[in-house]
């Protein structure tokens, strides 16, 4: 890669204020295209959530609904196992910048029924993909052209920008989790030394624990239980190259409460973390669903599955086709990790 120059310098400051400014992972993908776009001409660009190797949960692009309609949007569903970097991330994990034209020549990819169904009606020639793993699933940034290839200095820049957008994310995720604690007074905080003492448990935090593990108080010692998810959770951070997989709450029910604990990484150079505990009920409606993985149109189509409506009907209250309440039913049960109407009610409701 050529020098940066002081143009190229100032456009990666640019995009990198764009990245940092994140507040929320619901604005995670509107400020990932903005950054991407602005250092590298394209286009159209599309933000994926995939749930390898075959599930698209997340679909947003720039400009908005420039891409695709939904009868092309299913081509891509129906083909896109024979993309050659989204099977290059499958089989190695490597998430860093590749072009299409890496793997394939103009001619090998013009024979793909992914781009006789997809590319050629929507005007791509080149396209350009980065990805960041989040742990269900895979990012995934997609930049594309109509005409000329991306260069490797742009793939490159983009690969420059990945870093940040993985720092992007952890710091999106803990925000989220911090207005969580300000709004809502069920939360009780305890701080987790990461030295061989351990950290003071309040009482009422301490009555918390006692209720649902079952132990003696004793100098202020942790249940082993959550002693061992602790120093799990704390190794999801050992890679400085990746974002961490996402965080999988201790949830332990007792009778009609449940006690949900989450895990706030203090950063590299902390002394502690700090431990998240919440008393709910045990048995939640589908808002509730697994730690918020399913987008407001998921959720919104998981209550009205609940209420044991059909496609049609659910496609009918919501103004949409009874396909497109079947795709996001697969997406449903991909994230919830379950195969039938049933039993994703029945997962969204054990919280």
């Amino acid at each position: 890669m050529r020098p940066l120059s002081l143009s190229d310098c100032r456009a990666l400051s640019s995009a990198l204020e764009t990245v940092y400014q994140i507040r929320s992972i619901a604005e995670f993908p509107a400020g990932t295209l903005s950054a991407a776009r602005s250092l590298v001409g394209c286009n159209t660009i599309c933000f994926n959530e995939v749930t390898l190797p075959n599930t698209i949960t997340t679909w947003v692009t720039s400009p908005a609904n420039a891409l695709p309609a939904d009868a092309l949007r299913n081509a891509f569903m129906r083909n896109f196992p024979q993309h050659p970097v989204l099977a290059h991330y499958t089989q190695t994990g490597d998430g860093t910048s590749h072009r299409i034209s890496d793997f394939l020549s103009r001619r090998q990819f013009h024979n793909l029924p992914l781009y006789a169904e997809y590319y050629r009606p929507s005007g791509i020639e080149c396209q350009l993909v980065a990805a960041i793993s989040t742990g269900r699933c895979q990012v995934g940034i997609a930049l594309d052209r109509d005409i000329a290839d991306f260069s490797e200095d742009e793939r490159l820049t983009l690969d420059l920008l990945r870093p940040h957008l993985l720092q992007a994310y952890r710091n999106a995720q803990t925000m989220d989790i911090m207005r969580r604690v300000m709004e809502d007074k069920a939360v009780k905080l305890l701080a987790v030394s990461r030295s061989a003492k351990t950290a003071p448990v309040p009482d009422e935090v301490w009555q918390l624990l006692d209720r649902y593990f079952e132990v003696p108080r004793l100098n202020n010692s942790l249940p082993d239980m959550l002693k061992n998810w602790i120093s799990s959770e704390r190794s999801r951070f050992g890679n400085d190259g990746d974002a961490p997989s996402l965080s999988v709450p201790l949830v332990i029910s007792q009778g009609s409460q449940g006690l949900t604990v989450r895990f706030l990484w203090g950063g590299k150079t902390a002394d502690h973390d700090t431990i998240l505990l919440e008393e709910r009920p045990a048995r939640q409606g589908p808002a509730a669903v697994i730690d918020s993985v399913l987008t407001e149109r998921e959720t919104e189509i998981l209550a009205w599955l609940s209420e044991g409506k059909t496609n049609a009907e659910i496609g009918l209250a919501l103004s949409v086709s009874p396909l497109t309440v079947k795709k996001h039913l697969e997406h449903i049960y991909a994230k919830l990790e379950v195969h039938r109407r049933g039993a994703a009610v029945a997962r969204s409701r054990r919280v």
